[in-house]
């Protein structure tokens, strides 16, 4: 990695710690509730849902729908589920930068399709 590069990151982490960034979670749900649509149903799965059975991966998101506390998913994972294109959506709607943006979605991706699955909201932030 390049000193700018190593810079450039630095800059970025400490940008995200001094803005909370990683504790402001309803912006990031708002967006992704919306990119997912509505609630899956059985005739009627989600958009996450297509995409992990087209990509062989549906047991990652049933196991998700199962668990109270499901570990993180991966940056493989989130990769597969969202474009490209999504990512930087999320970042520039969040203004995150793109790691921490990444590091949100591993650790709400899995709560998120949990509650959806249990059609329970969010609790409002307190």
């Amino acid at each position: 990695m390049k000193i700018t590069e190593q810079i450039t990151s630095a800059v970025t982490q400490v940008g995200d710690f001094m803005t909370l960034a990683s504790k402001d979670v309803s912006g990031m749900l708002t967006i992704l509730n919306d990119l997912l649509g509505p609630v899956p149903r059985p005739d009627a799965p989600s958009k996450l849902e297509q995409r992990a059975n087209a990509a062989g991966m549906i047991d990652v998101i049933r196991d998700w729908q199962a668990q109270d506390n499901a570990p993180p998913a991966t940056e493989a994972e989130i990769k597969q589920f969202f474009t490209p294109e999504e990512l930087t959506q999320f970042s520039n709607e969040t203004g995150l930068s793109d790691t921490a943006t990444l590091s949100m979605l591993q650790t709400l991706l899995p709560r998120c399709v949990r509650r959806r699955a249990l059609h329970e909201p969010f609790p409002p932030p307190s």
